[in-house]
């Protein structure tokens, strides 16, 4: 009994899978430079029109009082108040400026160079994540208040 083996061409095989994988890699190539390409943009500052500013910041100013409450009646910790007092200036450069800040790490929003949000952002960091948190939470949320004052 004899068996013939019989081997096929080379290109007898369909050339769809090897394009599509092509394909798949050109898109995945071009995709990764554009988001490359958006990180490395300048983030532009826009400032809000003066009319709503003032709105604003009475908004942030009554968040302000409702946690320097919560403070003194001690109906929140210290670490959950930094985490609190983080979240309201983040939000509030948001509204003022349209830079969604509040995921950022500290390294980029150092990369803003808005200084007093990153001092403000440093000096919340070791109470919030360190194991024992300290730090003066009455103080801290004054400076954030002079800050949110201070904003034109």
């Amino acid at each position: 009994m004899q068996e013939t083996v019989s081997l096929r061409d080379l290109f007898s095989y369909s050339s769809l899978p090897v394009i599509l994988l092509f394909t798949f890699l050109l898109l995945c190539i071009i995709l990764f430079l554009i988001t490359q390409y958006m990180k490395k943009r300048p983030k532009k500052l826009v400032i809000v029109p003066a009319k709503n500013i003032y709105e604003i910041k009475q908004k942030y100013f009554i968040k302000l009082d409702q946690l320097t409450l919560q403070v003194q009646n001690k109906t929140i910790s210290n670490r959950n108040a930094y985490q609190l007092l983080s979240s309201i200036i983040r939000n509030f450069i948001y509204d003022v400026t349209g830079i969604r800040v509040q995921n950022y790490s500290l390294a980029e929003i150092e990369s803003l160079n808005i200084s007093f949000l990153t001092d403000l952002v440093k000096e919340y960091y070791d109470p919030e994540f360190a194991k024992e948190s300290g730090g003066n939470i009455l103080t801290s949320i004054e400076r954030t208040r002079g800050v949110i004052q201070l904003w034109k």
